[in-house]
């Protein structure tokens, strides 16, 4: 994309997030952001204004090769997960555990009859009938196996509000793209360009530049150039049913 002669302000130094942060919370209908880097608390602000309505849309990026624990800690309140009960294998699963319920108390029972019984008359019969027993309670370990591989749940995952996270490059491959350009859209009226990344840091602290672009015009053309990259079908991204198994156990049972 390019553009020329928007009207715009430029500001540079620490706090460079000051008046983003302002707009942000102040957002009547959407927000957009892409940014390669996050941070929980900057993503909390995210899910407060899907709370109260506002349209959210997020690009992000994770890296295979390097710690990125903030990165998921921030995605994660992002991930729902949906569990399904199948009730025809929770029935079955329940009568498998009452048949082994069943043969245990038959096994034991037997066990205990024809112990007293030896030692009362000392008939070694009883001993000899004892491998029978024993048999019944073997077989209820097949079905404590089968119990415990009965699948009774499934699950899916959905996203809070629309988020794109795209991969990052392997170290030494210079040919592949890195989404690193960071672009904030509020309400399709205003944007904001620059070094500043979605993080405390970024909008706080570190010493960063970023360009407030009003020129509606401009702003325009910006929002199209967010939607060809977050819909973009060259790029490798993570999916939401990834992003689940990542970060959420799934018991079959």
């Amino acid at each position: 994309m390019w553009f020329n002669q928007a009207k715009c302000d430029i500001y540079m130094g620490t706090g460079a997030g000051t008046k983003l942060l302002q707009e942000l919370a102040n957002a009547q209908k959407s927000v957009k952001i892409a940014s390669p880097f996050l941070s929980p608390n900057m993503v909390g602000e995210l899910i407060r204004l899907h709370d109260q309505g506002i349209k959210i849309s997020l690009i992000t990026s994770v890296s295979s090769y390097d710690d990125s624990q903030r990165q998921e800690r921030s995605l994660r309140p992002l991930v729902l997960q949906h569990r399904r009960l199948n009730h025809r294998a929770k029935n079955s699963r329940r009568r498998l555990k009452r048949i082994r319920r069943i043969l245990q108390i038959i096994g034991i029972l037997s066990i205990a009859f024809l112990l007293y019984r030896f030692y009362a008359t000392t008939a070694w019969a009883y001993l000899y009938a004892l491998p029978f027993p024993l048999l019944l309670l073997g077989i209820t370990g097949y079905f404590g196996r089968r119990i415990r591989r009965k699948r009774v749940y499934s699950y899916s995952y959905s996203q809070l509000f629309p988020f794109r996270v795209f991969g990052t490059p392997e170290p030494g491959r210079i040919n592949s793209m890195f989404v690193h350009g960071k672009i904030y859209i509020i309400d399709g009226r205003t944007a904001y360009l620059g070094s500043l990344n979605f993080t405390e840091s970024g909008t706080k602290y570190n010493y960063e530049t970023r360009i407030r672009v009003t020129d509606i015009e401009a702003v325009n053309k910006i929002d199209g150039a967010f939607e060809e990259l977050y819909h973009h079908d060259e790029l490798d991204f993570l999916g939401i049913e990834e992003w689940g198994k990542r970060f959420y156990m799934e018991p079959i049972n």
